[in-house]
């Protein structure tokens, strides 16, 4: 008992403001409470998430004392250090905008506050035109910091929640590429365009591949405050700009935010999700589940030529990745029933699976896009077994692998992002090298292929400084990328 109350579970120091921030904790450990070690204030509270093997999301505000906060387990109870207040305008003869504000009072005396103002017709703020449907967030300068002590923790939180997997020099020299590459992102200028980015074309990206993602993941590997800031202002983006509210999803990329029409293998959730649980946002976190139960709603129902992989398998690997921190029938039926559709694709003899874009296409056999399959299709099946074990499914992924293994391993130049295949044989194969395709389609493969596809020196030869950093899509390249979990191994 008394080498319990001594515990202390995580130590900050060179931290002189106030913090907030989502971590995960075991549930064995909260139960036992909290108490401050170090600092002048501490308030903590479970967050409306759920965490795996014991643990679960506390949400951490604390003011430090001599530029140093230490958390431990205890009974004391802790001094308050923040105190929260929300109120909402309601629009009226006067009032034709309405603002939800968020007052945050520590207890130094600090004092944050957001305010969010929903525009139900078009409105001119700030020199800028908004849309219906549209928002737009003001916040005081120092809230968006305080989430940032996060990429202080050691390593091993971000592990055990799931965000990182464990650290290896498997992958090292390509993330040093990526963080120049980061840092060669530049930002759509106004109120409107910030945290979102634009490709060739004119194009806004709409965070494409979910860059909120990519930015989270590299920020914590490399423990980066303007990264993560950087994430957080993307995640912010989402909410405000790039949400539909008919069907609950993103609009995707095309000639301004909100212009192109919301389709399920253009939504991504796992980067908003995250970033409201590093925040302990419950903005960001509602809308997670608003684009969730959009998913949910919008089942891939395309044929011949329009049935394409990405739209049943994007929505899968979103949902699954959901239904790992929340609790939710609807959401949990839907990806079972997404899973059935993907699996009932499958080709034995052609061990892939198959959709109408890959049979539909000029030129004998089957198309099949390598970098999808293994990056989408794939993952998104392996995560949805992790839930839901099925022997046949397992047998179908397992075998889909070994032929993605077979193709890639073979010491010819770059490596193979599409090709056609008829029974019995593969031809007409596409090997591409510096294409950040090629890392999306390393995403579905097991740790111990990896390992043997990267020792091959086409294989690592094709990654290396990739994306290039005048590359015209370079925030579309970067994600692909940077959102790889195998990256940071």
């Amino acid at each position: 008992m008394l080498a319990a109350i001594a515990q202390t579970l995580f130590s900050l120091a060179s931290i002189d403001a106030p913090v907030r921030f989502g971590v995960v904790l075991p549930v064995a450990t909260v139960q036992a409470g909290l108490a401050l070690r170090h600092g002048r204030a501490m308030s903590w509270r479970e967050l409306p998430l759920r965490a795996s093997n014991g643990f679960v999301w506390i949400e951490i505000a604390a003011v430090p004392a001599g530029g140093r906060f230490a958390v431990g387990v205890g009974d004391a109870p802790p001094s308050p250090a923040l105190v929260m207040r929300q109120s909402c305008s309601i629009p009226g003869v006067t009032v034709s905008v309405p603002v939800e504000t968020t007052r945050w009072e520590w207890a130094d005396g600090s004092v944050d506050e957001r305010r969010v103002h929903s525009f139900v017709t078009e409105t001119t703020q700030g020199c800028e035109n908004f849309g219906a449907g549209e928002a737009w967030t003001q916040e005081s300068p120092e809230l968006a910091s305080r989430c940032a002590a996060v990429t202080r923790l050691p390593r091993g939180f971000h592990e055990r929640a799931g965000l990182l997997p464990p650290i290896g020099q498997l992958a090292r020299e390509l993330r040093r590429h990526l963080a120049t590459a980061a840092a060669a992102l530049v930002e759509l200028p106004g109120l409107r365009g910030a945290g979102d980015y634009m490709r060739s074309g004119g194009v806004v990206t709409n965070l494409e591949f979910d860059t909120t993602l990519a930015l989270l993941r590299l920020a914590l590997a490399l423990g980066d405050d303007s990264l993560l800031l950087r994430a957080r202002r993307s995640a912010l983006h989402l909410c405000d700009r790039d949400l539909d509210m008919r069907s609950g999803l993103p609009f995707r990329h095309g000639p301004d935010h909100r212009v192109a029409t919301p389709e399920p293998g253009h939504a991504w959730l796992q980067g908003l999700l995250w970033m409201g649980a590093i925040c302990a946002d419950e903005r960001m976190l509602g809308a997670a589940q608003q684009i969730a139960r959009g998913l949910a709603a919008f089942p891939a129902v395309a044929e011949a030529a329009h049935e394409r992989a990405r739209d049943f398998a994007w929505p899968l690997h979103e949902l699954e990745a959901y239904l790992v921190w929340r609790n939710d029938t609807v959401v949990a039926t839907a990806a079972d029933a997404m899973a059935l559709a993907i699996a009932a694709r499958y080709r034995p003899d052609l061990r892939c699976f198959c959709f109408g874009e890959g049979a539909f296409v000029d030129g004998p056999g089957y198309f099949e896009r390598a970098w999808i399959t293994g990056g989408i299709v794939l993952p998104a099946l392996r995560a949805h077994l992790q839930r839901r074990p099925t022997r046949e499914l397992q047998r179908a992924v397992d075998e889909a692998t070994q032929q993605l293994v077979l193709r890639i391993g073979q010491g010819r130049g770059g490596l193979p992002t599409h090709w056609r295949a008829v029974r019995g044989s593969v031809f007409a194969e596409h090997r591409a090298e510096h294409d950040p395709k090629a890392f999306l389609m390393l995403e579905g493969m097991p740790l111990p292929d990896l390992r043997k596809l990267l020792s091959k020196p086409h294989v690592l030869r094709g990654l290396m400084e990739t994306p290039a950093l005048d590359d015209p899509d370079l925030p579309t390249s970067f994600t692909l990328a940077a959102r790889c979990s195998w990256v940071y191994r």
